[in-house]
């Protein structure tokens, strides 16, 4: 697996595995306004110099995954890893884990993270599972309201 900058082609690929308004907010909290989301829409979210998306591609060069890295403040020591997902009919099969282990590879050789971060709903325990098994560690808990209901969340740190 590799990891290779996003593009626009690689969005309607990342949006088809997006089955439902549940599973989008998993994905994007309350990042974006509208579900169902547009291609447009996903290259809007990263419309800055502070976030880095990034696209997952295995061996055979076929699209299974995306994650986005971004630096939440101006010190540029913290990268927060979000809109993690994995090809749904690809999951249990250690791509996630894998991706993950990339990124946070990326994190520190690249962007020069001394501490990588994630939030992750607590409705989402496979995401949960995947977090710690490279290494993240729950460090406190959230609470959202998401489309008008409300939603508990791990924050996880890797140092």
């Amino acid at each position: 697996m590799t990891l290779r900058p996003f593009t626009i082609d690689d969005a309607p690929i990342i949006l088809s595995w997006i089955k439902d308004k549940t599973a989008f907010r998993k994905w994007s909290a309350d990042r974006y306004p509208v579900y169902p989301p547009k291609p447009e829409d996903m290259l809007a979210q990263y419309a800055t110099d502070n976030i880095f998306p990034f696209t997952a591609i295995n061996d055979d060069g076929n699209v299974v995954g995306h994650i986005m890295l971004r630096y939440p403040d101006p010190s540029k020591t913290v990268i927060r890893l979000g809109f993690v997902i994995v090809d749904d009919n690809l999951r249990g099969k250690g791509y996630g884990k894998q991706m993950l282990q990339l990124a946070i590879q990326k994190a520190k050789n690249v962007f020069g993270a001394k501490k990588i971060t994630l939030g992750v709903f607590d409705n989402n325990p496979s995401a949960l599972h995947c977090y710690e098994s490279v290494g993240f560690q729950v460090i406190g808990t959230d609470s959202y309201f998401i489309d008008g209901e409300e939603w508990t969340g791990k924050e996880m740190e890797l140092n």
